[in-house]
């Protein structure tokens, strides 16, 4: 089997680089791998937004185990192609199938493989083998529910897992979708199915390798690939032999059952600001509100613009939690901590250690709560902020400083009682307050000429404000544990980001500072 995928900017546009790296496990991402011949490596199309970053490439040094003279791939389901079919969506399995058929037959028709059905009682073991599945599926990289991974496809190779194609059972999977709600099955199928053949992804402007989702593309029964994505595959497998132009079978498309009038929990904005908590955990900015989540990557690109469920990610995080108010990777053992109301949890990972824990534990008064809690790199100590004080806590001695709390006027030009505080991959210390942050340059306690700047444009591709910053004094309003401040509707809530953080308050820095 194949090395893993490695992120890296293409040369140009259309260009895929061959980058056989491996990289250590970055939780709970599964492109991993050992650097030998046995290495299984997945490829994930993760739903954001388009942008001119870093693309994942990879080799075009794969070629697909099974080719041969016929050159036909076959695949099996249960008088499908399919293996199961999506349980929370309202397509029918004839609809399904019909999709799959199509998403294979545009790589067909410019390669000239034949997709062959393979009954799921027969002897032949197919090539490619589809399932939506949901959490941990038996491949040791399990999905993560609704907003988050939609699918992954394995490279093909010897493994006998090479080739399958698996899609997130808890996305709303649509097809002709009226409303724009739900992910189009075609369109990811499509782009999966490349991987399953071998292709990585393209920074081509209309290829549909490119690493994110892009919504609809087209008519399945006309849809073509680009010429990007017709170069890449014939470089696999050459190109089509010149022969009199045949329209491939046909098979009609069944109509989309309607979708269900059940209610669903309404979507907050991420670009309406306001969130409950902002954390730089292992590199990666995580922006929670009420019970929903986004992840900025390092790359300044989020995981998906949808949020994820936050009980379904925190496995064991008592379900009353409604709430995160902060969090912080602890920097003496990489644990993870969650706060709501007057305690805080112990992860590691995303697996919850023992039972809540009181704040007092960390040198705050019987039922204080916190704001936003922060390591900062300079002194290891962590600072937990309320309002316009904040306490620090030793890590190193497990015990908090004497002399706390104290003022946060320390910070020259920060906002009074800021929403949260964290300090960036670099060492950049940021105050935010609505839809707006106050940056602190490394080592610096006195804010940047042009604070506050909004968060949404530059981290979370949102439109700019078309107001100014909430008044400094104008205190956040943190929801109580055990109730949910259900103000946000779908496609209207509040939320905008910033660059990827990790967690440390500055009111005690460096010399003197260090002391305050």
């Amino acid at each position: 089997m194949s090395s893993c995928g490695q992120v890296s900017r293409a040369g140009g546009a259309g260009q895929r680089t061959g980058l056989l790296q491996c990289r250590p496990r970055l939780w709970p991402h599964p492109l991993t791998c050992q650097a030998s011949s046995s290495c299984v490596s997945a490829t994930f199309w993760r739903m954001v937004r388009s942008s001119s970053r870093e693309r994942e490439s990879r080799s075009r040094e794969t070629r697909l185990s099974s080719r041969d003279s016929s050159r036909t791939l076959q695949m099996r389901g249960e008088k499908s192609r399919v293996q199961s079919f999506p349980q929370s969506s309202s397509l029918k399995q004839d609809t399904v199938r019909s999709l799959m058929h199509y998403a294979l037959t545009v790589w067909g028709i410019e390669s000239g493989l034949k997709f062959q059905e393979v009954d799921s009682q027969g002897l032949t073991e197919p090539d490619i083998l589809i399932d939506f599945a949901r959490a941990y599926h038996q491949d040791s990289y399990p999905f993560d529910g609704q907003g988050g991974t939609l699918a992954h496809a394995f490279f093909p190779g010897e493994h006998s897992i090479s080739g399958d194609t698996h899609f997130d059972d808890e996305e709303i999977w649509t097809y002709e979708s009226k409303d724009g709600v739900g992910t189009d099955l075609f369109a990811v199928a499509v782009h999966e199915f490349g991987h399953a053949l071998g292709l990585g992804h393209s920074s081509a402007p209309d290829s549909i390798m490119r690493p994110f989702y892009q919504g609809p593309v087209a008519d399945p029964t006309k849809y073509r690939l680009s010429q990007d994505d017709r170069e890449g595959l014939q470089q696999l497998y050459g190109k089509v032999p010149q022969t009199p132009h045949v329209e491939p079978t046909r098979k009609p498309l069944p109509p989309p059952f309607p979708p269900p009038d059940s209610p669903s929990l309404p979507v907050p904005d991420r670009c309406d600001g306001n969130f409950d908590a902002i954390a730089n955990i292992r590199g990666e900015t995580f922006f929670f509100k009420g019970p929903w989540f986004w992840r900025l990557q390092p790359s300044g690109q989020l995981v998906s613009p949808r949020p994820a469920r936050l009980h379904r990610f925190w496995e064991g995080l008592p379900a009353q939690v409604k709430v995160i108010q902060a969090a912080y990777s602890r920097h003496r053992d990489g644990r993870i901590l969650l706060f709501s109301g007057s305690q805080f949890w112990v992860f590691q990972d995303r697996q919850l250690e023992g039972a809540a824990r009181p704040l007092a534990e960390l040198g705050l008064p019987p039922g204080e709560e916190v704001d936003a809690v922060f390591s900062w790199p300079l002194n290891g100590k962590t600072y937990l902020v309320r309002g316009q004080r904040y306490w620090r806590y030793d890590e190193a001695a497990a015990r908090p400083d004497p002399g706390y709390p104290r003022d946060l006027s320390l910070w020259e030009g920060a906002p009074q009682a800021p929403d949260d505080v964290t300090v960036s991959n670099t060492g950049d210390t940021y105050f935010i307050k609505g839809t707006h942050y106050w940056k602190f340059p490394k080592g610096s306690v006195k804010a940047e000429p042009d604070s506050p700047q909004p968060m949404g444009p530059q981290w979370l591709d949102c439109p700019a404000p078309s107001s100014g910053p909430r008044s400094p004094k104008d205190p956040k309003v943190t929801p109580k544990p055990g109730t949910c401040d259900c103000q946000c509707e779908i496609n209207q809530a509040r939320g905008q980001p910033m660059v990827p953080l990790l967690l440390p308050l500055l009111p005690l820095l460096v010399g003197g500072v260090a002391s305050s």
